[in-house]
């Protein structure tokens, strides 16, 4: 499964072949598909793959994102929209944020069900828990997130991973460093994890720039580095 976001290809773009061609490539069976959920499309590939995985739709799933910045057009239409740094820098949960920046990047991991993994013999890098997968609905406008909905979507995940939001020590956050996104995160996390939580709270976006449809597996590698 893949992330997949951005169609400025003079070529145009055909985002279900970045996933078959893969398929194609390696004599892969089972599902083959890729997802557009804008900056959230690997994580969405990502929740869909342990939902096939934990379904028993396939005995291992390969899920991934990528993002590549084909044409001026992409980053000109940020600036038309006012979410562009004009500083040059991206700062996530900063006073002095004033928009994001693009990054390119690319990344995939490999899921099994634990116990598949370990009668494998795999190297596991990590154990996911549970996820989730929501829309915030409607908002004050159509790119401004909702804090019930991020609250809604952290409690979903927390109660698929059987984890009380207490336990919580670590937030990998979307944190685009955006004045309009960045309070409202914050707001839904706390609603998620109660006023009391001591979590701290970062963002690879600082040192990487918004990889958008890999933004997710930008993330989750970071967290993975952490811990190791």
């Amino acid at each position: 499964l893949a992330g997949v976001m951005n169609a400025h290809y003079p070529t145009r773009a055909a985002f279900w072949s970045v996933a078959n061609r893969l398929s194609f490539l390696f004599d892969f069976k089972g599902p083959s598909l890729s997802c557009d959920t804008a900056c959230s499309s690997s994580a969405a590939a990502l929740v869909l793959a342990m939902d096939m995985l934990r379904a028993g739709r396939c005995d291992v799933a390969i899920a991934g994102g990528v993002n590549v910045i084909s044409h001026p057009r992409h980053l000109a239409s940020h600036v038309a929209l006012g979410i562009q740094s004009r500083q040059g820098r991206l700062r996530p949960f900063s006073a002095d944020a004033d928009g994001m920046l693009s990054g390119e990047g690319a990344g995939v991991v490999i899921l099994k069900m634990l116990d598949r993994a370990q009668a494998d013999g795999d190297k596991i890098e990590g154990i996911l828990r549970g996820a989730a997968l929501g829309s915030g609905g409607r908002s004050s406008s159509y790119t401004a997130p909702s804090p019930s909905g991020h609250d809604d979507v952290i409690t979903q995940a927390l109660a698929d991973a059987g984890v009380a939001p207490q336990a919580i020590s670590l937030i990998e956050a979307h944190g685009t460093g955006t004045r309009l996104g960045d309070p409202i995160e914050v707001e839904g996390l706390t609603r998620a994890l109660g006023p009391q939580t001591r979590a701290l709270v970062g963002s690879v976006k600082a040192n990487i720039g918004h990889a958008e449809s890999a933004a997710a597996m930008a993330g989750l590698f970071k967290v993975l580095a952490q811990m190791r």
